[in-house]
């Protein structure tokens, strides 16, 4: 009867008018949970005078470390040690060149310990024996050498609440946790006594680092210091390769939420696209080397800022500064105003408002190739520049006290050009 289920609903998936009633009535639930989401914090923050900024962040950080007798040694680029919670993982090893820049670092990854993230969804315990392996490991390291900020990369799913709270009792270092999905990933299920997602950690970390500006205000109401700062990219990995440019315009990604609908409509009016990725009928996944090829083998290289079924709501993504940062094909994506502070629209990167757009700048770049070659070259430059991971780090590092980017080396340059 299972079987006869599943097949019933993968043939009912395949017909493309119940693929646009699905669409329509995810699109529908997620704006509707986001906007109820949005509208819930922004009401509280309005009662309660709350306002993000980095200044008004920086000043929280500051006085609670100051308050628990945290004051960071001033350190050079090259002296920083890290204590990185950031298990290697898909992407997150592009975390770590960078990481080494700053100075030594000591990795925590979980899933050397044998543990995988699916398996925390299903139970509590798991999480709890993989966090107790965390503070041995950070006495060892700050014993070692002093530790001069923890860094993880990590949800409620996989760190508890409990933990980070012991960290900053026991060490009384500074704690900083990165989420780049907060507009979908906010809130959870519960895992035992806490809820996957940010919502039940943002009051713990020092400061918490969110690609989502919207999503300030939800960590100032939870009693967090967060600051906006969107992905970097790994210089050292996404560069220019010398290979043929075969391909007119290219997308790499899983064929999910709204991309199989565009891609259609692009082929409908004759784009000539490349998909690759799971889902498409192509090898399942894209590795970091193929993504590498395949922007450096585009004339045009798409990004889809979406976030599952609606094209209007958008997070800005790695992809954003791994593509520019290469240097490869032009890089055309959704228009999003937070993306929009960091690049010069139109001079270093191409963003469309809708999919008519999308088809009308892809013509343009087609015939236009040596216009869209220089776009993409003032892209990587301005990657190089500013959107570094780097750049990302010593900014944070600046923020908390620990780094002084203003001793003479290379790191007051990085430090200072951030958007």
């Amino acid at each position: 009867m299972q079987a006869v289920k599943a097949g019933i609903r993968e043939a009912l998936f395949r017909l493309p008018a119940f693929q646009r009633c699905w669409g329509a009535y995810k699109c529908w639930q997620l704006h509707r949970d986001y906007d109820r989401r949005r509208e819930h914090y922004h009401a509280i923050a309005g009662a309660r005078k709350l306002a993000y900024s980095e200044a008004g962040t920086r000043d929280a950080v500051r006085k609670r470390l100051e308050a628990r007798g945290c004051l960071p040694p001033k350190r050079l680029l090259g002296e920083i040690h890290s204590f990185a919670f950031v298990p290697q993982i898909g992407w997150h090893r592009h975390l770590l060149p960078d990481l080494h820049e700053l100075g030594p670092v000591t990795l925590f990854d979980y899933a050397e310990h044998g543990y995988r993230p699916e398996q925390f969804w299903h139970s509590a315990a798991r999480r709890a024996a993989m966090n107790e392996l965390v503070l041995p490991a950070l006495r060892k390291a700050h014993a070692a050498r002093p530790v001069d900020w923890v860094f993880s990369y990590a949800s409620g799913l996989e760190l508890s609440a409990s933990l980070v709270r012991r960290i900053t009792d026991e060490l009384g270092l500074p704690t900083v946790n990165m989420c780049l999905d907060d507009k979908q990933s906010w809130a959870g299920p519960p895992v035992g006594d806490q809820r996957a997602g940010q919502i039940d950690l943002a009051a713990c970390f020092d400061l918490s680092w969110t690609s989502a500006r919207v999503a300030c205000e939800w960590y100032l109401v939870e009693g967090g210091r967060p600051l906006y700062m969107p992905e970097g990219f790994d210089a050292s990995f996404y560069k220019p390769e010398a290979v043929e440019r075969d391909l007119q315009v290219s997308f790499a990604g899983g064929a999910y939420g709204s991309r199989p609908a565009v891609v259609r409509y692009l082929r409908r009016h004759g784009v000539p696209i490349h998909v690759f990725g799971s889902g498409w009928g192509t090898p399942a996944e894209v590795s970091p080397a193929e993504h590498v090829r395949i922007i450096n083998r585009s004339q045009i290289v798409l990004g889809m800022g979406e976030i599952g079924y609606s094209e209007m709501l958008t997070n800005v993504k790695g992809r954003d500064f791994e593509v520019p940062g290469t240097g490869g094909g032009v890089y055309l994506t959704s228009f999003n105003a937070d993306l929009a502070t960091h690049y010069t629209v139109g001079r270093e990167i191409l963003c469309y408002r809708n999919r008519e757009e999308m088809v009308e700048l892809i013509r343009y770049c087609l015939s236009h190739p040596d216009e869209a070659r220089a776009i993409a070259a003032r892209g990587r430059e301005r990657c190089l520049r500013e959107h570094r991971w780097l750049h990302r780090y010593c900014h944070i590092l600046a923020m908390l006290g620990v780094f002084a980017p203003d001793a003479g080396t290379q790191g007051n340059e990085t430090a200072s050009t951030h958007p």
